[in-house]
């Protein structure tokens, strides 16, 4: 088993322990482990594993024994780091654009302890969490939006700190469409 494979066996584990009870985010996980799946086949094997392994990772920090700050992406990648997981950990901090939230929530200072990794990987986490809903189906970006919406009022952190982060996804997202497509996984660019 190389390094990689215990990486993924490794978060496969903390998923399967600290997400089921989670109801709907299980599923999420699940159906975003899916989009990775696919997705990694543009990716050389350490870049696969990374994505995988975040997939199943990126919701961790609702886990009600992993909080600290109340702020998922940023409760999950202490977590990781504290089990010697950096390059885990940050790309977790950072998906679905997590700093416009992290701002809002007063947990700027927190989500700057881990650096940002600007890459395809970190694309393609936030196009598969993106681009899927809330019990792991598909969704386009639009439709995942939407559905993030519907579950909050419109004064909600949630809804302000998604209005900010859209163009930012919409350019990962949209990236990470550009990969599939060179790599004839997609035979035309989704709408999205």
């Amino acid at each position: 088993m190389s390094q990689y494979d215990d990486l993924v066996a490794w978060s496969i584990e903390q998923a399967e322990t600290l997400l089921p009870s989670l109801g709907n985010r299980w599923l999420h996980v699940q159906g975003v482990v899916e989009r990775a799946r696919w997705v990694g086949q543009t990716f050389a094997a350490d870049n696969r594993a990374y994505l995988l392994a975040a997939a199943y990772v990126h919701d961790i920090g609702y886990a009600p024994s992993l909080k600290r700050t109340g702020f998922h992406p940023v409760d999950g990648a202490y977590y990781l780091r504290s089990c010697g997981y950096e390059r885990l950990a940050c790309l977790v901090a950072h998906h679905f654009a997590a700093c416009f939230e992290a701002e809002l929530r007063g947990c700027g200072e927190a989500l700057k302890e881990f650096p940002r990794e600007h890459s395809a990987v970190a694309d393609a986490l936030t196009y598969c969490d993106s681009t899927t809903g809330p019990i792991g189906q598909r969704l386009t970006l639009k439709e995942r939006a939407a559905e993030i919406r519907s579950r909050y009022k419109e004064s909600d952190l949630v809804v302000q700190a998604l209005k900010l982060a859209m163009p930012h996804v919409s350019l990962m997202v949209a990236r990470t469409q550009q990969r599939l497509l060179k790599y004839g996984l997609v035979t035309s660019q989704p709408k999205g």
